[in-house]
């Protein structure tokens, strides 16, 4: 399967007025993507929560999802804040870091930008569970490296 995200990392960001985050994509608000009112519904904004962290847990190395040996990775809490509506066709960047990484748990926080300006902010907790998901485990070290080193999360390992 094809991903046609294209990632953005800290220099990108930041050339785009976005300080804080390591990790985001750009994209554009779609038709269908509108609620009655003709601004992004606001089940939208979880649905880019989610695109996000899927292709980050995977770039970071916590999970590929699928293999066998992989753990399971499960979001325990999402919460949004919805600032300001968007509108169709207008482009927004969709960012996300970890703040805090424990043994088999982390948070995520997320920001949609538009022209710089915050128009929703998030947070996610995720916990890693075994392959067969019948209890917790330790996130991969070379994930938590990552989390720690590029988006300075709080280390509680």
């Amino acid at each position: 399967m094809t991903d046609y995200i294209d990632i953005l990392d800290r220099p990108a960001l930041e050339a785009l007025g976005i300080d804080g985050y390591a990790y985001g994509y750009a994209d554009r608000v779609r038709f269908y993507e509108l609620d009655a009112l003709n601004h992004v519904n606001n089940v939208v904004f979880l649905k880019w929560f989610e695109t996000i962290r899927v292709r980050y847990v995977q770039d970071y190395g916590l999970t590929r999802y699928g293999a066998p040996d992989d753990p399971q990775l499960v979001v325990r809490r999402v919460t949004a804040d919805f600032l300001a509506p968007m509108f169709q066709n207008q482009a927004y960047v969709v960012t996300t870091r970890t703040t805090l990484v424990k043994p088999s748990s982390f948070v995520m926080e997320y920001g949609l930008f538009v022209d710089g300006e915050k128009k929703a902010a998030g947070e996610a907790v995720g916990v890693s569970l075994t392959p067969d998901g019948s209890a917790r485990q330790p996130h991969r070290p070379e994930a938590v490296a990552r989390m720690i080193e590029r988006d300075g999360a709080t280390d509680q390992t």
